[in-house]
């Protein structure tokens, strides 16, 4: 275990934060302090910094965990490898070098309309759910699950990323109800293609749980 730093003529006192340990990283960091461990008082309006990332849209809180073991994430350029560790407003937070910003969750429901991509991040798309949308929040959402451009229905659209990996990821077995419509008669064939599974035009899997 590393030693503590002791400043000199500095008395200790037990209500104060006590000194980070820490040591310096060769490669990669560009000569950065690597925090392995802290200890504060935890006030109002501290963040966990896993929670943090899945906020500001990075990736799920899972993930974040991940990231943060791998000393891709710095903290007032100090990378964080602890697992836990609490951020404050007014802490500045990188990861890859980029400056995060702390976003509130923000869920908005909407009915998408016929023709219209299910898409959020993509300007030239004019018909899209993100052009329906843009001046409704100034946080960046993104669509819960798939939705083709000639379908119609609820669509959920979020920057929560741990509500997008529950309601999305197959482990999790959210269920979804489909009303479709028919251009031509159901045949037996068409049946059975649907209860066997198939890959569509756009090369993905298809198959019906139930079917009857």
């Amino acid at each position: 275990m590393a030693n503590r730093k002791k400043t000199g003529g500095s008395k200790k006192r037990n209500h104060e934060v006590a000194a980070v340990k820490y040591k310096k990283k060769r490669s990669g960091s560009g000569g950065r302090k690597r925090l392995t461990s802290k200890e504060t008082n935890i006030g109002d309006g501290t963040t966990r910094l896993n929670k943090y990332l899945a906020q500001a849209g990075v990736c799920s809180r899972r993930e974040a965990d991940q990231l943060i073991e791998l000393g891709s994430v710095t903290v007032n350029d100090e990378i964080i490898v602890e697992m836990g560790y609490k951020v404050s407003p007014n802490d500045i937070v990188k990861y890859e070098g980029q400056t995060l910003s702390h976003a509130k969750p923000v869920y908005i429901l909407i009915n998408k309309p016929k023709d219209f991509h299910a898409i959020t991040d993509d300007p030239t798309k004019k018909k899209s759910v993100g052009n329906l949308i843009k001046n409704f929040c100034k946080q960046q959402v993104y669509p819960v699950g798939k939705m083709e451009r000639t379908s119609t229905g609820v669509l959920l659209l979020t920057n929560d990323q741990d509500m997008i990996l529950k309601l999305s990821h197959p482990k999790h077995d959210v269920k979804k109800i489909f009303q479709i419509e028919l251009d031509k008669p159901f045949r037996r064939e068409d049946f059975d293609k649907l209860q066997t599974g198939y890959r569509n035009e756009h090369g993905i899997f298809i198959k019906a749980k139930d079917i009857a």
